[in-house]
């Protein structure tokens, strides 16, 4: 039997030898033409015509024991995939020296996995549309035929929205309630200006629960299925996950609706309708004539199989060289997508390795994808993308490693991504992030173009705090990393890092442009627990929030950095630790408006090693050190061998950080730094390509509109006090609910006091109507138990804050700011009003109270901060350490 299975495979080697033009001195040939036949036998005369039947002949090959590398010469032209190419270990190659290539020749080859979509039509009954029907849906067969993803003539089309591509609304309240009491689900319902809603006015019920909306929430989004909508009413429900409560939907948080057939009124729009019609709005100079329409429809292109457990088994040596995979579909599931940071609950990906290595990526292209681009997920090592555009993604351009902490055996490492363009991403998922880096070291991120992200450039590290990490000697190295936000998420930088990660190099990058919507907006960011990291020869200029931004961490080294531009902060710290946080030194730090020192941690005593560094403000304008002058700042031991004076930049209003001859920066130690040689490399070609991407300019976030406040607690509404208010409760969420009301009818707010509560002035619960002008009107019924004391205040927004009104509560009498306004009992249900004038400084107020027996008692000409002109808080804070509790009913505040 053995003898036998020697012969066979004797017999299959020598076939494949002796075919003319498939065996050489470099190895095995193995030709495909899209002019082809997989009937052919695959040499250069005869060539296959698929990707498939010519990854069986490499297997035949490998199967029949040769060693010799084997090459798959691809020629130029467009491949369709029927399917998804996966790749095992029967596909691998002889070795390193003699591997399996898959190399495109001359011209473009393009591996799609998209449908091409004809027969359009002039819609008569739309003017201005093109029409053709993609589908005759059947009963009973499903929406297999239905595609979520669409590119017209190599762009990518927008799903009808609205607002329209770039633009938002701005919610006024999200509520949360279950949808039945066994359900996991629970129903959202939306607070919106009715204007919001006019495209669903004629939308009946079926073709609504197609409409997603799409909320933005500090960095991360929500896709949800429309339920029910009241125009009208500016509402609209969905049904989804509940909400996080460090992070929810709520007021203020930018959102569209997509997948709308009244919203389709822009070029470049298109909807696809249950009847199988899909309807296009060209863009300027398209023709249906020449119209290419290429619809997503396979989810994966190229997947690796390798065994994660036995090394031998694993995909290993396959080279992938010139090859462009376009089109992978990513369909939203029917429960919605729920958020989570960098979009990790979702792994659509055009091409996943699993157990494979020595996997590399040539001179190719990833374009046009639903998912992310590239996955070296799980057991994979010593893999290159190098020279390769990742381009126009819905989520990742680069995912490595995974959200576990696996076995360092069948761990993710060493995976190199090189001389790459990475742009447009987070198209579906706007949180994602360009290139993410999980529980996995030694890997390196270098020259690459990282641009056009809703969110993070590179994320490193997923660990929160201090535990044990596997993100270790990871290289972010010379790396230009640009447009990133928009002003349209938070809380994202240029480099962002978590947890411990020692080794970790974040060196020679030129990051800029990183735009935040509400706060953040980082150059450098190590998040949460982010250790023994080296930030050096960084050039970080124009971002919101500060160049250097360290939550908290231990004993990174910030070096030999130009920090320069950023709006707000230009080194943040925000908390203290006893350790020592990082070390700062060599930097040159440039700025014109907001603070040297960004964030509390400063105030707060952090620990951090700072000297030989240089500051300069522009225009001779004033800045301190942590509300300290410079004299007091050296006396504090910061600084002792640093200078405040000009670095003598060659040209700051064109953003060239060059240092002229005669540069005091020399004298601190600084050593200049070529910022060249950040970002892709190589031909003058290479890098046109990399720099003719467009970028929009960042979103203009519209200043926050009021909003009143009207809520008798009787029934559930997205603009309820609870809905609005932000509870701080010291995650006792027993200590605030609706409850009878005491002493009469119907339901009031139960704030309930804890004598153990850590803060005294906790639990306590706030809202921002936004008031800035006109006169302002907070009405109130409250009732206190015994020993319970309450305080009411309005506040600015500024640091430190202003306080207007003021009213502090006890069980024998009402005062404000000392002054004793009259006499209560508690167990009372007191009637109160208070009124003031926004906008105008040194300005009084009066207040109103009113007794169950009808007595009446006003008060004028009380005073606030001379400084207050505006209300952006309103709270009531239980002040006392005390196990009572005080009630709320009736609750109005408006503004005229």
């Amino acid at each position: 039997m053995m003898g036998l299975t020697c012969r066979c495979v004797l017999l299959v080697l020598g076939l494949l030898l002796a075919t003319p033009t498939m065996a050489d001195d470099s190895g095995v040939h193995i030709y495909v033409s899209p002019t082809g036949l997989d009937s052919q036998t695959g040499t250069s005369e005869q060539p296959f015509a698929s990707i498939s039947r010519a990854q069986q002949a490499v297997r035949d090959v490998r199967a029949a024991g040769g060693d010799q590398a084997v090459t798959v010469h691809l020629r130029a032209g467009h491949y369709r995939l029927s399917q998804t190419i996966r790749f095992t270990a029967a596909d691998s190659g002889a070795s390193s020296e003699h591997p399996v290539r898959y190399r495109g020749e001359s011209g473009e080859v393009v591996l799609s996995g998209g449908r091409r979509i004809d027969g359009w039509q002039r819609d008569p009954e739309h003017p201005g549309l093109w029409k053709t029907r993609v589908a005759v849906p059947r009963s009973g067969e499903g929406d297999a035929w239905r595609f979520e993803q669409l590119w017209v003539n190599g762009r990518r089309a927008t799903r009808a929205r609205t607002p329209n591509d770039g633009e938002f609304f701005t919610l006024l309240g999200v509520g949360e309630t279950p949808v039945e009491a066994s359900s996991p689900r629970l129903k959202h319902t939306f607070a919106t200006r009715a204007s919001d809603l006019d495209s669903l006015q004629d939308t009946d019920s079926d073709a609504l629960h197609d409409v997603q909306v799409v909320v933005y929430h500090k960095w991360d989004t929500t896709r949800e299925w429309l339920q029910s909508c009241s125009p009208g009413d500016g509402l609209f429900t969905t049904h989804g996950s509940p909400m996080k409560s460090h992070n929810p939907m709520k007021r203020d948080c930018l959102y569209f609706l997509e997948n709308d057939f009244g919203a389709l009124d822009a070029a470049g729009e298109w909807f696809l309708d249950r009847q199988g019609w899909l309807f296009y709005r060209p863009r300027e100079g398209e023709t249906i004539e020449t119209v290419n329409a290429v619809a997503a429809a396979l989810p994966r292109l190229f997947e690796f199989q390798g065994d994660e457990d036995d090394p031998q088994r694993r995909v290993l040596h396959i080279h992938f060289e010139g090859l462009a995979l376009r089109h992978a579909e990513y369909r939203i599931p029917d429960e919605g997508i729920r958020p989570n940071q960098a979009a990790m609950n979702v792994d659509a990906t055009a091409v996943q390795l699993d157990g494979a290595r020595g996997i590399r990526f040539i001179d190719c292209a990833v374009e046009h994808i639903g998912g992310s681009g590239f996955w070296f997920r799980r057991a994979c090592r010593d893999c290159r993308v190098e020279r390769t555009r990742v381009f126009d993604v819905g989520v990742s351009a680069v995912r490595i490693g995974e959200t576990r902490l696996v076995p360092e055996p069948v761990r993710t490492s060493g995976i190199a991504v090189d001389n790459c363009i990475l742009h447009r991403g987070g198209r579906i998922l706007p949180c994602a992030v360009g290139v993410w880096i999980g529980h996995s070291s030694d890997n390196a991120i270098t020259h690459c173009d990282i641009a056009d992200f809703y969110y993070t450039a590179v994320s490193v590290g997923w660990r929160w705090g201090y535990a044990d990490s596997g993100a270790k000697r990871n290289r972010i190295e010379s790396n230009h990393l640009h447009h990133i936000g928009y002003r349209i998420l938070s809380d994202m930088g240029g480099v962002y890092t978590l947890g411990p990660s020692e080794g970790t190099s974040v060196s020679g990058n030129v990051i800029h442009d990183v735009y935040a919507t509400r706060y953040g907006g980082w150059g450098l960011y190590p998040d949460e627990g982010s250790s023994h990291i080296v930030f050096e020869n960084n050039l970080v200029y124009d971002v919101r929030d500060g160049g250097f931004h360290q939550h908290y961490g231990r004993e990174n080294i910030v070096r030999n950095n130009i920090l320069a531009f950023s709006e707000e902060g230009q080194v943040a710290v925000t908390r203290a630790e006893p350790h020592l946080s990082f070390t700062f030194e060599r930097n040159l730090v440039y700025f014109d408006d907001g603070r040297l020192l960004g964030y509390s941690g400063w105030n707060n005593g952090a620990n951090v090693s700072m000297n030989h560094n240089l500051y300069w403000r522009t225009g001779g304008q004033p800045f301190d050190f942590a509300g300290k002058t410079w004299q007091q700042w050296r006396d504090a031991g910061h600084d002792q061998n640093s200078i405040i004076t000009d670095p003598m930049f060659v040209d700051v209003d064109r953003r060239d950080f060059r240092l002229r001859p005669g540069s005091p920066a020399s004298s601190i130690g600084f050593v200049p730094f070529d910022t060249t040689l950040a970002g892709v490399q190589g031909d003058q070609a290479w890098k046109d390509l990399a720099a003719a991407t467009t970028y929009p300019e960042p979103y203009q976030v519209p200043p926050p509109a009021a909003v009143d406040v009207r809520d008798d607690f009787e029934t559930e509404h997205p603009l309820s006090l609870v809905s609005l208010a932000t509870l701080s409760d010291e995650g006792r969420k027993s200590l605030f609910s609706v409850v009878p009301t005491p002493g009469g009818n119907g339901h009031c707010f139960k704030v309930q006091d804890a004598a153990d509560m850590r803060a005294a002035f906790n639990p306590h619960f706030y809202w921002d109507p936004h008031y800035t002008q006109g006169k302002s009107r907070l009405s109130f019924r409250i009732r206190l138990e015994p020993g319970v004391a309450v305080a009411c205040e309005w506040r600015s927004k500024t640091q430190p804050y202003q306080t207007g009104p003021s009213l502090q509560f006890s069980g024998t009498a009402v005062h404000s700011r000392g002054q004793k306004l009259f006499d209560i009992e508690a167990g009372t249900w007191l009637h109160v009003t208070m009124e003031a004038i926004q906008g105008q400084p040194n300005g009084g107020w009066q207040a109103t109270f009113e007794l169950p027996d009808g007595r009446r008692h006003e008060v004028g000409d009380l005073t606030c901060d001379p400084d207050w002109t505006e209300t952006r808080w309103v709270g009531f804070i239980a002040s006392a350490r005390s196990d009572g509790a005080f009630y709320l009913d009736d609750v109005e505040m408006q503004n005229e």
